[in-house]
């Protein structure tokens, strides 16, 4: 995991400098998830486009209108480069269709935690409608704009990311019409990942044909993380062409965030609650704590910033007593949020047990510097980072007992005044959001001269 050998960072300015002089080189990029869009899957893209013009790309991005998205982030908008060129086109898949209507007749926006539970009770329903998923409705708009910016513009290279994968059959058929090398970008593990989920066989069929299409037609694939890249050597006719670049965190991010000591024990919690991500154990190793006597009530506090999905977070605090404890924030501009962040004492990550799913927010809790309570399998690769990057204790999300041991110990340093992160900077230093794009950007150069 990460690279090696040399300062990230040294490597990232001095391929920045080679470049300062050279011409650039033009890359059209496919993104539905693009701010004004929020949430996590929107970050890397944005990143790469925020820093690609430093390493000789000048990136046109096409994407979508703006969606009956759950999750807006309009700060997201200002960190895009005056090179940038942003497209944005409409489509048929369901978000567009609704924000389309809802203009039409009048409605609100819907509140962001009601939203995603919409969408989440319509989704069986658009399984069986759309395929491969829900986005298909954009490839024939994206497609239209896409064959008359190639010609425009003379791009050196097609970059698409997914989710949705279908953006991917976008990007093929430029790739068939112009003859542009094409990078796959998987940053979510589409690939042998919930075709259980799926309603019936002639859908798993259909997923797997595209899959086996993408890969095979693609001039390079690229993996978020170590687990998806090995699921997509498996299924790749040359392995070789598997890339690895990671998720992480941009540096610029954390440039006005102050180093606070908070009076009492504050316990943060960054992204999504739901029952992949299940936060009753810890409610109930918390209340069990408090209701002991071991942790004053009046000296913890539980902040989370972000969403819940399929989880009652009213009702767990109103089961384990933590009324006066438990803080919902729900979702903020993600500088917000991990300014919200900073003042936490520990931060907690609840971790999918999947162990294809590596979140981003797992990369800005290391630079956050904090102690992490890490409740995960201990199989995961969360897990097994956190391990390696010595930021903290480990608890089987379902080990009450383990949660409730990591829970004390760390109230007791605090109280002590000897709470401390042992984080390796140095390791975290390699997930920095700029140094990825030039490792990209070095991939994109790679390709694009064969």
């Amino acid at each position: 995991m990460g690279s090696s050998g040399g300062d990230p960072q040294s490597s990232a300015r001095v391929h920045e400098s080679r470049v300062m002089k050279s011409k650039q080189k033009k890359v059209l990029i496919l993104a539905y998830y693009f701010p004004p869009l929020g949430m996590g899957g929107v970050q890397r893209v944005t990143k790469f486009v925020k820093y690609l013009p430093r390493f000789g790309w000048k990136p046109y991005v096409l994407t979508v209108k703006e969606t009956d998205y759950w999750a807006k982030d309009y700060s997201l908008l200002k960190e895009l480069p005056s090179e940038a060129e942003v497209i944005r086109t409409g489509s048929f898949d369901p978000l567009r269709i609704s924000r389309v209507l809802k203009r039409l007749f009048g409605r609100g926006e819907r509140k962001e935690v009601s939203a995603k539970a919409s969408s989440r009770r319509g989704s069986k329903l658009s399984s069986w409608l759309f395929l491969p998923d829900t986005k298909i409705g954009w490839l024939p708009f994206a497609l239209m704009k896409g064959l008359f910016l190639c010609r425009k513009e003379k791009f050196d290279l097609i970059f698409s990311s997914s989710p949705p994968p279908s953006l991917h059959l976008t990007a093929y058929l430029l790739k068939l019409v112009f003859g542009l090398p094409w990078i796959a970008d998987f940053r979510d593990p589409w690939t042998g990942y919930k075709l259980e989920n799926l309603p019936t066989p002639l859908h798993v069929l259909m997923r797997r044909v595209v899959q086996r299409l993408i890969l095979s037609k693609a001039d390079r694939v690229i993996a978020a993380n170590p687990a998806i890249k090995g699921v997509l050597e498996s299924r790749h006719p040359d392995r070789s062409k598997v890339c690895l670049v990671e998720q992480g965190y941009d540096e610029e991010d954390f440039h006005a965030i102050p180093s606070t000591s908070p009076d009492i024990f504050v316990i943060g919690y960054l992204g999504t609650l739901s029952p992949d991500c299940d936060p009753e154990p810890f409610f109930a190793a918390l209340g069990d704590l408090i209701g002991a006597g071991v942790i004053p009530k009046d000296k913890i506090r539980f902040v989370h910033v972000g969403v819940c999905v399929g989880i009652d977070f009213d009702g767990l605090v109103r089961r384990y007593g933590l009324e006066d404890v438990a803080q919902q924030k729900g979702y903020l501009p993600h500088k917000e949020a991990l300014k919200e962040m900073s003042g936490a004492s520990l931060l907690l990550l609840a971790a999918s047990g999947h162990p294809l799913v590596f979140p981003a927010k797992v990369f800005e809790c290391l630079r956050l510097g904090k102690p992490i309570l890490g409740a995960a399998d201990p199989e995961t690769q969360i897990a097994a980072l956190l391990i390696r990057a010595k930021a903290g204790r480990m608890a089987s999300p379902e080990d009450k007992e383990g949660l409730k041991q990591a829970l004390t110990s760390y109230f007791l340093e605090f109280k002590n005044g000897e709470l401390t992160s042992g984080t390796d900077k140095d390791l975290v230093q390699e997930f920095e959001r700029k140094f990825l794009t030039s490792k990209l950007a070095s991939l994109f150069d790679q390709i694009a001269g064969q």
